[in-house]
């Protein structure tokens, strides 16, 4: 298997704990022998931490046999030889404010010091992207992180919820997308029809 022994760190967003679809993606991984390595992407300085949060952490410290870390980023780097160790990164789901950041490399935010650096190593990036369609310049971002050679985008495309247009990745391709970002290929296409999406 093409995963054997890749070492994958799996960033979850704060606030975007439940998430079964993807929790059913990275038993996959696990399962086709990546290690992989859960981290608690914090993007505010008092994070919250709820009940879902922490049934959550519960669940991928189950899944990954490695402990989730909720340490700021700048701090968890400390706990790691190397901030670029790992063979790929993933960051699910990824929301349009945060996308945001990941495009401005200029950001001061600590919580956004490792994947910056990450990003600027080369190595693939996964991104499965879940944005309100209103978000600030969603689709100008969007142009911009796929135009990074090493920035790979799980298919998405924009659904209704409520009355609301919203951009949403298919989560289940999220294991195939990492497949071919490991390969450095983008797994096509990349924006999808609405029939191609769930309901």
């Amino acid at each position: 298997m093409p995963l054997r022994g890749k070492k994958i760190a799996f960033a979850l967003p704060e606030g975007h704990f439940s998430m079964p679809a993807i929790l059913a993606e990275i038993h996959k991984l696990a399962a086709a022998g990546a290690k992989l390595y859960p981290f608690f992407l914090a993007t505010t300085d008092h994070p919250e931490t709820d009940n879902q949060f922490q049934k959550t952490k519960k669940t991928l410290e189950q899944i990954t046999g490695r402990e989730m870390l909720e340490t700021s980023l700048a701090e968890a780097a400390d706990l790691t030889a190397d901030d670029t160790s790992f063979d790929i990164m993933v960051i699910a789901p990824c929301p349009g404010n945060f996308l945001a950041k990941l495009v401005n490399t200029r950001t001061t935010s600590v919580a956004l010091s490792k994947p910056v650096r990450y990003l600027q190593s080369g190595k693939p990036v996964v991104l499965a992207l879940v944005a309100n369609g209103d978000s600030e310049n969603l689709l100008e971002n969007i142009q911009q992180i796929i135009s990074l050679k090493s920035i790979f985008l799980v298919p998405f495309g924009p659904v209704e919820k409520r009355g609301k247009q919203i951009y949403l990745s298919r989560l289940d391709l999220l294991f195939d997308t990492v497949i071919y970002a490991m390969e450095q290929k983008q797994l096509e296409p990349v924006f999808l029809e609405p029939c191609w999406l769930p309901n």
